[in-house]
């Protein structure tokens, strides 16, 4: 067995796992980021927008999110490919993680941001998965550098 093979391998796997990390930041996108323990029982019908549960797409950083995982998506499948390409999955992961571990910390100026209605805001499931697939996103990534050909040898 050549350590060739060794290499490939761990490319693969760590692809493998920035596709399920890339995934996993695209639907925490869309669930719930912030919510709240408690709601006023009467809210006035002009105000049940207001209402959490407020998703990463509503509050504008899922966005952002959803750009970042789609790198993350290319850049995996450019892994898988030509082995090349690992430092731009790191570069979505390091974003993806950003704005997720930033509004994880913040979740209760997002929720005066937005003017919403209700007590103890937190931070939603949504948000938590993001964060963690920025976190095993990053990990991957670093581990599809290190198993990485350098730009020595394709000389």
């Amino acid at each position: 067995m050549s350590s060739g093979d060794y290499f490939e391998r761990a490319r693969a796997v760590s692809a493998s796992v920035l596709f399920a990390a890339a995934a996993a930041a695209i639907i925490g996108s869309v669930l719930d980021w912030v919510v709240v323990a408690q709601t006023p029982p009467d809210v006035p019908a002009d105000q049940l927008d207001r209402l959490p549960p407020f998703t990463g797409i509503e509050l504008g950083d899922g966005w952002y999110v959803i750009g970042a995982a789609i790198v993350v998506l290319i850049s995996a499948f450019l892994i898988v490919m030509k082995g090349r390409y690992a430092w731009l999955a790191f570069l979505g992961c390091v974003v993806i993680g950003g704005i997720a571990i930033s509004d994880y910390r913040n979740v209760g100026e997002l929720h005066l941001q937005l003017e919403a209605i209700g007590r103890d805001p937190r931070p939603g499931v949504g948000l938590t998965l993001v964060a963690a697939a920025g976190l095993v996103g990053l990990i991957a990534a670093v581990g599809s550098i290190a198993a990485s050909p350098s730009n020595r040898d394709a000389d």
